[in-house]
């Protein structure tokens, strides 16, 4: 279930009103954060994500101002041992409202739990920590309407008087033009590159087509090019430059091996980049390939290659290359005129 700014919601009867929403993302796994106030302006934080059976189970955290040190396994708190339970990065997917974030703006996090499941989680940022306790909400104790609160509900243009909407098309009009320029800017920042095999394919002074691979269960195809460059990491450097806002994941399953190569998502690829007999080799495909059994150039890569695929584990190094080189292709297209939805 997604929330609604300005949707209205009771918790134990008292009434919150959702002015701000975070959603996150961190492999498969999704969830939603939602900042709440309540009539005499209490902020809270609503969490909502799926269990094993995609049902939505909450939780309900407030600020916390207690101390805690992130490279410890537990701490003492209030007469209750805490011990770190899950620990992981996750990129912004999504927002709305006045959070301070960015889209693909990640931050690493670290939950702790007592014996009675009270949660204390800290949420690193760049430059800023952000700490926050509570528990598991149980559903009988909360009531979701479909109210959305009035003072948060910015009327349609349908719904403005007619006086009104003659003023608003003068307004626009007149608005428009001198910003025509940015505004054919703006748009054209929906067409950026976002695919990995399409860069590839036109790099051909840096990358050379080697073969097609076929899945047989699905007749996908993946395809394997061999890189000019001088390394993996200037490989996949070169690939996240060439596709900065299409990059989701940086994958390194195994940081203290350099047998396994690194992996890189889009919203529908995956290239894996690995050496092999001293040359740099990436395999591209759909990720319905993978899901189906594809299989590798280099077969004794085929562990890594699946292991890389399915693994939570981001690339610190590279993850911090990707949102680096985001914020640039970003910037570059709103100093063009373009823009982005605030942020920081």
């Amino acid at each position: 279930m997604k929330l609604k700014k300005g949707q209205i919601l009771y918790i134990d009867n008292q009434k919150y009103t959702v002015i701000n929403m975070i959603e996150y993302k961190e492999d498969t796994w999704i969830w939603q954060e939602y900042e709440i106030k309540n009539d005499v302006n209490e902020h809270k934080w609503l969490s909502i994500e799926k269990d094993e059976k995609n049902e939505d189970i909450y939780y309900l955290y407030e600020r916390f101002a207690g101390r805690v040190d992130t490279n410890e396994l537990g701490f003492l708190y209030n007469m209750k041992n805490y011990e770190l339970y899950e620990k992981g990065t996750a990129v912004v997917q999504d927002y709305f409202g006045d959070a301070d974030v960015d889209k693909y703006e990640s931050c690493e996090y670290f939950d702790y739990v007592s014996e009675d499941k009270e949660i204390i989680s800290v949420e690193k940022w760049e430059g800023e920590v952000e700490k926050s306790i509570g528990k598991n909400l149980e559903k009988s104790r909360l009531n979701i309407t479909e109210e959305i609160d009035s003072r948060s509900k910015t009327p349609t243009f349908s719904e403005r008087p007619k006086s009104n909407k003659i003023v608003s098309i003068i307004i626009i009009l007149i608005c428009i033009f001198p910003f025509l320029g940015a505004i054919v800017s703006l748009f054209s920042g929906m067409f950026v590159n976002k695919s990995m095999e399409n860069y590839i394919e036109k790099e051909t002074s840096k990358y050379t087509y080697v073969t097609s691979i076929t899945n047989n269960t699905n007749n996908k195809k993946a395809k394997v090019y061999k890189s000019s460059l001088s390394s993996v990491d200037s490989t996949v450097k070169d690939i996240i430059d060439g596709v900065p806002e299409g990059i989701t994941d940086t994958i390194d399953s195994d940081p203290n091996t350099e047998e396994d190569g690194i992996g890189l998502k889009t919203d529908k690829e995956y290239a894996y980049i690995y050496e092999e007999n001293g040359e740099i080799f990436i395999q591209v495909s759909s990720r319905e390939y993978i899901n189906n059994s594809g299989t590798m150039y280099h077969s004794r890569h085929y562990h890594h290659y699946y292991n890389t695929y399915g693994s939570t584990r981001r690339s610190n190094t590279y993850s911090s290359y990707a949102y680096s080189a985001r914020q640039k292709s970003v910037n570059s297209r709103t100093s063009s005129g373009g823009g982005t939805s605030s942020g920081k």
